[in-house]
């Protein structure tokens, strides 16, 4: 059931999805269906209640890593608190080692507080259909490894949280059959 938000705040989320099919449209640079991923983590933390700055930044949450749109101009459009919680859960594109990239994210992403990781605990979570195509073992171990240690850095914090327990879930079975692929 989603939350019923104002028409203020339900204008917000409509704000935040005009711009992400805007700016992914005219400058996106990925090859997974960017936009549909991130409409579904928005919409997936609206049905969970999460306030509209949440839902807005969750819509927006792929833009600087994967599309030419800059902090600056998520600042502009919808101000420092959305901004800063997109870039925190954001890969710095400065880092080329992939694990040290991933890990000072995740250390800002817990450092961001709790709608951030509830934030990146859904993006992880509708990512993982994506980590077994081309059955590449060093990139699945990379994957399976950021999966446990986002699980485990977070544990105390998203105890209660449906989606924390969901990716627990998700994550058993992508061990499974990890395992049973790679033996």
């Amino acid at each position: 059931m989603f939350h019923l938000y104002t028409k203020e705040e339900n204008d917000l989320i409509e704000e935040a999805i005009v711009f992400l099919v805007t700016e992914y449209s005219q400058s996106g640079h990925n090859p997974k269906p960017v936009i549909l991923h991130s409409l579904r983590v928005g919409m997936k933390l609206a049905e969970l209640g999460e306030t509209t700055k949440v839902v807005a930044s969750a819509l927006l949450h792929d833009l600087l890593e994967d599309s030419a749109v800059t902090t600056k101009q998520l600042t502009e459009k919808f101000g420092a608190e959305i901004a800063n919680t997109v870039k925190a859960v954001s890969f710095k594109p400065d880092l080329t080692d992939k694990r040290e990239q991933y890990r000072e994210m995740l250390a800002r992403t817990v450092a961001g507080g709790l709608y951030c990781m509830k934030i990146k605990c859904v993006d992880i979570l509708d990512n993982s259909d994506y980590y077994t195509f081309g059955h590449n073992q060093a990139s699945e171990s990379l994957l399976l490894d950021k999966v446990s240690d986002f699980l485990t850095l977070t544990a105390d914090h998203l105890k209660n949280f449906l989606p924390h327990q969901e990716l627990k879930e998700k994550y058993q079975t992508l061990l499974k059959e990890f395992s049973e692929f790679y033996g």
